[in-house]
């Protein structure tokens, strides 16, 4: 039996999911066990008070229209 640190542990436990799994894979394995902490619906609720479906897409085509922008610039130089 090795004298491993619970982070060695951890480490290497990791490691081994992500060389069977693949990150994505090893990450949902992960997050089946890791329940978190918090609540999550009061969180959310107090982040997003006062937010619209549409405020959140508005903020989205502005956020696209400035990359598009930025982006055309770069070629015509």
């Amino acid at each position: 039996m090795s004298n491993n640190t619970l982070a060695e542990i951890r480490i290497k436990g990791w490691e081994a999911l992500v060389k069977e799994l693949g990150y994505a894979g090893a990450t949902k394995f992960i997050l089946q066990y890791e329940t978190g902490a918090g609540d999550y619906t009061k969180e959310r609720q107090k982040l997003l008070n006062g937010v619209s479906l549409e405020n959140i897409l508005a903020e989205i085509k502005g956020r696209k229209r400035i990359q598009h922008t930025k982006k055309t610039k770069k070629i015509s130089r």
